[in-house]
């Protein structure tokens, strides 16, 4: 036989229960779910990379030579009108100067100047990846440090290591301005392969902010 508890003890249990069951629905509502290990690999920075474990530190000048174990980050475009990424991630250049693309192919940028080792990537992509569409190359970094890039209508074509503030007045400078007798103000700034056209200085001043791999191209017509 059943015991029987009395009525005000059993009512107590009673709610006792259900707000066992109401704290466990609202602390699953509160707890994230843990994810999948193929989600964290997209997560966590660094996973899957290109960048092998014993990837040295080594001193990086954007006006020097590659070389050796610099991590270049790179983030590659086909395309214009609506550009379609081909790449994005990291390469370390190797001992024997190489950045390689797996199948697509690569690069031999050792000893050259990053200008270079643009320009070569590019053709890596356009003859192993058999494109017959502009190319866009970015360089957020290397070796840790966030560049911006800056070319066409000006003295020296540059990448230029980024700094709070930045402003487009300050970089031109570095470039050693426009070329001389140069009467065109207009420019543009490519950033994930859009290229944005500005009438002059003064409106991508007033309305852009850079970021890593941010290209800036001088027009040397309008």
């Amino acid at each position: 036989m059943s015991p029987r508890f009395p009525r005000p003890l059993l009512a107590a249990a009673t709610l006792l229960t259900a707000a066992s069951l109401c704290s466990c629905q609202t602390l699953k509502k509160l707890t994230p779910s843990v994810p999948k290990l193929s989600s964290v690999t997209n997560m966590i920075p660094g996973l899957g990379d290109g960048l092998p474990a014993d990837d040295p530190t080594v001193p990086f000048n954007a006006n020097g030579a590659l070389g050796y174990g610099h991590s270049i980050a790179l983030d590659i475009y086909e395309g214009v009108r609506s550009p379609k990424r081909l790449f994005e991630g990291k390469r370390m250049v190797d001992e024997n100067g190489v950045i390689s693309f797996g199948k697509t192919g690569s690069a031999k940028v050792g000893g050259r100047s990053l200008i270079d080792a643009n320009r070569m990537i590019s053709s890596v992509f356009r003859v192993g990846g058999r494109s017959s569409f502009a190319l866009t190359v970015h360089i957020p970094s290397v070796e840790g440090v966030d560049l911006v890039f800056i070319d066409g209508d000006v003295v020296n074509a540059a990448y230029i290591p980024m700094w709070d503030r930045m402003h487009l007045r300050d970089l031109i400078k570095i470039a050693g301005g426009r070329h001389p007798g140069s009467t065109a103000r207009s420019l543009y700034i490519t950033r994930a392969g859009q290229k944005m056209f500005f009438p002059n200085v003064e409106a991508a001043e007033n309305w852009w902010r850079f970021k890593p791999g941010d290209i800036v191209t001088l027009s040397p017509d309008l």
